[in-house]
Order: C-alpha cells, then structure tokens, then sequence
C-alpha cells in the first residue's frame, strides 16, 4: 500500500536530517513519524504531523523542519507537496495511481481488505449463555459482535475458533432442573426463585408426556424461609428422592435449550466451531481432570492458602480486590474454580491468543480470570477481555421488560421476528460495545434515510439498480477529473485495506458501521450531483466505475459485519 511507503519516505528523510544534524531519535518518537489519510481533498490524500512533534528535538518551528524535509520527500507517485498551517506536510496522489488502485480492488473484488500480514491462532469465546432460558438481547448483543470480530481478524490473517462455553453444571442448572419438575408434576408450589414463563412449562409438559408420571408424590413442606437456601434444599430433595428423574430432567432440559439457543443463533448466521461443556472438565478429586491440573498447579506455585475449611486463591496478588474460593469446605468446587478450569483447557490447546466477550456485568471476573492465567500461563499479554454493555429496548417510546428469570423477557427471536435479523445486527454493532444502547424499535422499521441501516442497504440497492442497465467496461478510457470530482468515495476505497486492519486490531466493528455510513452518504451524494448514465460514454464509464466500486466496498463491509447486502428493497 502507498500509505506504507510514504511513511517509510518521511521516516528516512527524517532520520537523514536528523543524522545530519547529529541529532538521535528515540524509539517513541519515530512511532509518531506517519502519513494519516486526509478527510479533506484541499489537504492532499495523505498529511503528516510530525513535524510538530519532533519540532522541540530539532530547535525548529514545525513549519521550517517541515521545509527543510520537504525536498528529500518524493515519489513517482506524489503529484503535489505542501506544507500548510503550522508544519502540515500534505501529499497530493496522482489521478493515474488511483486509478490502478481502483482496477486492482475490481480485479480481486470479494478479496479487497484481505491481508495475510497478521498470523496465529486465536480462541474467541462469546456469548456463552447459560442454559437455562432462550437468548435474550443482551446475549444477542454479544454474539452479533463477537461474529464480527471473528470476522476482521480473519480478514487480516488470522485463523479465528469461536468457542461456546455451555455451563451446563452447577446451581442455575440444579434450579432449571427443579424448575422443570415441578411445572410438571406439582400443581401448585411457590415459584419464587425458580425459572418461570412459557418456555419452562413447554418443556415440563414435553419431558411429562416424554418419561411419564412419578412413583411416588413429591411433597415439599419445612422449607426454609430463607429464597435460596429454600431452592437448595428443594434441588436436594429432589435430586435425593427423584434421582433418575432428576438426571434425566436436567439432561433433557439443557440439552432442549441448547436447541433453542443453536437455533436462535443460526437464524442469525452466528456459527460456534465448537461447543464446549463445563461437565467436560470433570471432578476436582479426579487427577486426570482440568480441575485438579489447575489446583496442582496453583497449589505448586504457592499461590493458594486454607481458610474455614475451604482452598483460597491468593488473587489479590496479581491484582484482584480480595481472595478467591477455589474448592468449599465441603470439597465442592466454586464456580471460580471451573472457570480456572476451563482456561487451563484453553491452554493446553495451545492458541496463540484467547479473547473474551462478557456481558459488562461480568467486570469483576477480569482481574480473577487474569490472575489465574498469570499462575497456569504466565503471560498476561495472550489473553485479552471485552466487554459489552446491555441492551435496553423500546418501543414508542415504553422500555420492554427483560427479567430472564420471571419469563417476561424480551427474547432474541422475538426480535428476529418483528425486525429481521440484518437490522438488528446493524443497529447492535452501531455503537461501541463498552457503551450502553437505547435500541429505538421504532426507527428500526423506519425506511426512511433516517434509518442508518435502510440509507447503507439503499446506497448497494442503487448500486446494484445502475449497474444492471449498464456496467463498467475495464477496455473503455475514463476521464480522471471524475476521480478527483469523488475524493471521499476514492480515497475510503483506496484505503479500504488499511482501514480493515486498523479496525480488527482495535477490535472495532462499530468503526466499520461508521464507515459504512459515510461511504454511503457521499454515494448518495454522488448520484444526486451525478447522473452516472450519459449520452458521453467516457463520462459514462467514470461514473460506473464509482458505481462499482461503491458497490463492491459497501458488499464486503456488509460481508464482515455478517449482514446480507441487498439487491432490491
């Protein structure tokens, strides 16, 4: 890419004034010594800064280094250079140069932004939902980003598996199960604590009519007063007198939910390469087990200590606000401990990299996560964290309900069916994902240009409309001014690579839904000021060139953000 070389350019030219000078720059300072793409046409396509940060090292005004710079900077490429403002140096790009830019990206079109500069391999965990409901919003929220990034890595060269973590033991599981026999064998019962709504009766009247009725009857009577000690002790009773009934109602009901949730996810072309479930990790008292690997390993490094008859973690030294509990006085593992576990599994599948989308609820487990990489990896830097913020929904102006627990909730496929899963994907990525969202229903159904995603599908329709009446020809001359007459359209185009790579490194799909609407606008702005079909066929094809390349850019961007581009509307 031209950007790559003029950096180096201005790197040398720097380095050789500098060196005249005897004068030694430091290695911080030469990260700062870049060409960024202009915005503006009247400031060339690339600009540079530099000069006004190094201006103090050379005992110059940044104008007058940038001066004496200026002639060494030069480039078959380069048409214009000036220095503006107070030490700006601007670089004009030929017409010519862009124009087989533009030939390029036609010629490999699916394949522009692609890159094989980045390598390795990388574990991408998200969503992850327990099962024990169908996925709300919020989860979607989460698997729409996770899919994008997954996809801008892989854009840039990296071999990406996304993993799902099914938690399919411990106590929300214990509750699910209990949820489930009571809706089907006991009329009337306290319910507080215990999951509720169509989806848990659905699946107790399926597992009744599936295994039939019971033996004997359950009776719950002298619970505690006291909500989850009553849950509990409900879960123990009847995992003690029911227990055949009871492992088959679990392994039905995580197994008819991880459906519900399979399927929810594919109506939205989310894939998971692989579904990993927490019982895989075994019994901590079993040595073969990941449990008992992660505590050996813990335990050798001297990082864990006996308190109340329970196995602490020292976490708060590598950061955490308090110590851990890894194994219970009664020998029981913490969820804590599992999650140890499951990292310690990661591990000893040798990726080059792990990232982790949580819901932003999830901050605390960052520092005791971190720790425990620290103690089975002994590097911080492989593991990386991102946080989303929840979803609130409204419609006509009344915020929707969203208790998971209570069954009132707001679900994902709910959604999907009153706005279609493209629109969704779009309005979630819109904002960045450590920012809370106020999704407007509303606009969502809005075709209108106030709608971002209708105005982005729009512009590729329009696109689309031009080019089935008549294409670019590649053998036809066009007239360069056109080029120039589009700086914005040109120059994003140009520089699609660039910005693709710059968004997967900062994990930033919302950059490119930014993107994607500017690039939009100034297509619509285009084809207002622009008529692309004329009686002048050299014009003619200039402007269909545009076309295309518009098309092709908005087709690949809509690609990564996983939403179908559309041809009609």
């Amino acid at each position: 890419m031209i950007l790559n070389d003029l950096n180096q350019i201005l790197l040398n030219s720097i380095e050789q004034y500098a060196k005249s000078k005897s004068i030694e720059i430091n290695l911080e300072l030469k990260k700062q010594i870049n060409f960024e793409i202009s915005s503006d046409s009247a400031r060339g396509d690339y600009a540079s800064s530099c000069c006004l940060k190094l201006s103090k090292l050379f005992g110059l005004s940044p104008r007058d280094l940038a001066n004496e710079i200026k002639p060494t900077i030069a480039d078959d490429r380069i048409v214009d250079l000036k220095i503006e403002g107070p030490g700006f140096i601007n670089v004009f790009i030929s017409a010519e140069q862009k124009y087989d830019a533009l030939k390029e990206l036609i010629k490999v079109a699916d394949d522009w932004g692609k890159s094989d500069e980045s390598s390795g391999k990388i574990l991408l965990e998200f969503v992850s939902s327990n099962p024990t409901g169908p996925l709300h919003v919020g989860h979607g929220r989460g698997a729409v980003l996770g899919m994008a990034i997954a996809n801008l890595l892989e854009r840039i060269g990296y071999k990406v598996t996304k993993e799902y973590y099914v938690n399919d033991a411990g106590r929300q599981i214990s509750i699910l199960t209990s949820s489930v026999i009571l809706n089907a064998y006991v009329n009337n019962f306290e319910s507080d604590g215990t999951y509720e709504g169509a989806y848990i009766k659905g699946l107790a009247d399926e597992f009744k009519q599936t295994h039939g009725d019971l033996n004997n009857e359950i009776i719950l009577e002298g619970l505690d007063d006291d909500k989850d000690k009553r849950l509990d002790d409900i879960s123990s009773y009847l995992q003690t007198n029911f227990k055949e009934t009871w492992d088959k109602a679990r392994n039905f009901s995580v197994e008819r939910i991880l459906e519900i949730i399979k399927k929810d996810l594919h109506s939205f072309n989310i894939v998971h390469d692989v579904w990993f479930k927490e019982s895989s990790l075994g019994k901590a008292a079993d040595l073969s087990s990941d449990l008992y690997k992660s505590l050996k390993i813990i335990n050798e490094e001297g990082h864990t200590f006996e308190k109340d008859g329970a196995q602490w973690f020292k976490t708060t030294a590598f950061g955490d606000d308090k110590d851990r509990v890894l194994l219970r006085e009664n020998g029981e593992p913490t969820y804590y401990l599992t999650d140890v576990g499951y990292h310690k599994n990661k591990i000893d599948r040798e990726f080059d990299h792990y990232i982790n989308i949580f819901g932003a609820d999830h901050h605390g487990y960052i520092p005791r996560l971190t720790s425990a990489f620290n103690v089975l990896k002994k590097d911080t830097q492989k593991i990386e964290f991102l946080l989303y913020q929840l979803v609130n929904l409204y419609e006509e102006g009344i915020k929707k309900m969203m208790s998971t627990r209570k069954g009132e909730f707001y679900s994902l496929s709910d959604l999907r069916d009153e706005l279609g899963p493209d629109v969704i994907k779009f309005f979630f990525l819109e904002k960045k994902s450590d920012h809370a969202m106020d999704f407007d229903m509303d606009l969502a159904k809005d075709e209108s240009k106030n709608n971002p995603y209708f105005y982005a599908q729009y512009a590729h329709v329009r696109c689309c409309s031009i080019l089935s009446k008549a294409n670019y020809d590649p053998n036809k001359p066009i007239d360069l001014a056109e080029l120039d007459n589009c700086f914005e359209i040109i120059s994003k185009a140009t520089n699609y690579p660039i910005f693709i790579k710059e968004y997967a490194v900062e994990r930033s799909p919302h950059s490119l839904v930014h993107f994607i609407k500017e690039f939009s606008a100034a297509f619509h702005s285009f084809y207002e000021r622009s008529p692309v079909i004329t009686e002048d066929e050299i014009i003619s094809n200039s402007r269909l060139l545009i076309t295309k390349v518009t098309k092709q850019i908005l087709k690949n961007s809509f690609k990564i953000l996983n939403v179908e581009p559309l041809e009609k509307m």
